[in-house]
């Protein structure tokens, strides 16, 4: 809403209202006093109730963007990577020249203004870039240039020699989110590699963490590195890069209260042994990134499921590559049998995960009358014969 509001304000004949002074009212508390010209009430109250909205979320996912008054839009910041994701990056490239095709908000933008020397950023949307070039100057951001246009129609009339290619092309074609398939993108990078690969000397594709990373590969034709960014070991964006500094593989990039730490199958773990029996959960990273294999043969534990990411042994790994707790016991047989056995343990409560079930949590929980929460956690597996993993935090 706000960018086409900004752009009715440009539109008034003599209008006063400036983007500055717009920030100005959103972040005052005095705003609704205000006495204001009739032809700025109403486009100022409208921006006013959407920044009202994307405040709270703005303040949790970029902390530093509220502090320096910025302004949002609600779509644009719902699909910007979050505020510790995009300085996470900065750790992995730097140059001289970045071209940004797909600016959106800005906020990968402003992450890697801080590596490179200048960054050129594209966006059609002439309201959103406005907002942009606000916040830029409101965080002291200087090296970045922003053109009022497509990577569609900009790179046809390049021939200068970018450092770095970055795109964050939009998953929601067509009104519905598209997951896997890259090739319906907007823009669609397959198509603008293939014409305009000369132009950089290593592309980055923001991807969506569902794309699957050997179907992507084959696509392009380019071996690739794979980034997979995880909080609290939850996949929260995943980056292809290939070009002249990128060798093939996977790696887990682990961000956590402003830590980052970087994990490779080849590279080994910070791993501690115990006497204690171990129930081990892998987390989406590791298994998005195939770590199954590397981490079953360097930590010395067996699979305990059909598809290998429960785990079990005498070996506690890192907590962005899974869960580990204390295994108190494992039972065997139907949905019945487990319920009984849980019954005669006194287990009237418990934290529930499902994997590979015939149920999912909450109706799994559900069904054997269980209370939510506690200090135990049940883990299920199984189609035909049913598993269950009696197990508590590590102390």
């Amino acid at each position: 809403m706000i960018r086409e509001i900004y752009c009715k304000l440009n539109s008034i004949s003599g209008n006063t209202l400036s983007i500055e002074r717009i920030s100005d009212r959103i972040y005052s508390t005095a705003v609704k006093k205000l006495d204001l010209p009739d032809d700025e009430r109403a486009f100022t109250y409208e921006i006013l109730s959407e920044q009202q909205l994307c405040l709270p979320k703005a303040a949790k996912k970029l902390p530093s963007w509220t502090k320096n008054h910025c302004l949002f839009a609600s779509i644009p910041l719902e699909q910007c990577t979050s505020e510790s994701i995009a300085h996470a990056k900065t750790s992995l490239f730097s140059g001289k020249n970045m071209l940004s095709l797909t600016g959106g908000l800005g906020v990968d933008d402003a992450a890697f203004s801080k590596k490179f020397e200048h960054i050129t950023s594209l966006d059609p949307d002439k309201g959103l870039n406005a907002i942009a070039r606000f916040n830029n100057l409101q965080m002291g951001i200087i090296n970045i240039t922003r053109l009022d246009t497509t990577a569609e129609d900009f790179l046809p009339t390049q021939n200068t020699q970018w450092d770095c290619i970055y795109a964050d092309p939009d998953r929601r074609t067509a009104g519905s989110r598209m997951a896997a398939d890259v090739s319906a993108y907007s823009p669609d990078i397959f198509s603008l590699y293939k014409k305009f690969s000369h132009l950089a000397k290593n592309w980055i594709v923001k991807l969506s963490p569902m794309t699957d990373l050997n179907w992507f590969e084959n696509q392009l034709g380019q071996p690739i590195m794979f980034y997979i960014f995880s909080d609290r070991s939850e996949v929260k964006e995943l980056l292809a890069v290939w070009g002249e500094n990128a060798s093939p593989g996977v790696r887990v990039v682990h961000c956590e209260d402003n830590n980052t730490r970087i994990f490779g199958k080849e590279v080994p773990m910070e791993l501690h042994e115990t006497k204690t029996e171990i129930f081990c959960e892998l987390s989406s990273a590791a298994i998005k990134a195939g770590f199954r294999d590397s981490i079953i043969e360097q930590a010395g534990l067996k699979a305990a499921s059909r598809h290998g990411y429960y785990l079990t042994g005498n070996t506690i790994i890192p907590s962005a590559l899974g869960r580990c707790f204390a295994l108190n016991q494992k039972i065997t047989g139907s949905l019945n049998h487990i319920g009984n056995q849980l019954k005669t343990a006194g287990i009237t409560q418990a934290n529930v995960s499902t994997r590979d079930f015939v149920m999912p949590s909450e109706e799994t929980r559900k069904k054997l009358k269980l209370k939510d929460g506690g200090t135990l956690y049940l883990f299920f597996t199984g189609k035909d014969e049913k598993t269950c993993f009696v197990t508590e935090k590590l102390r």
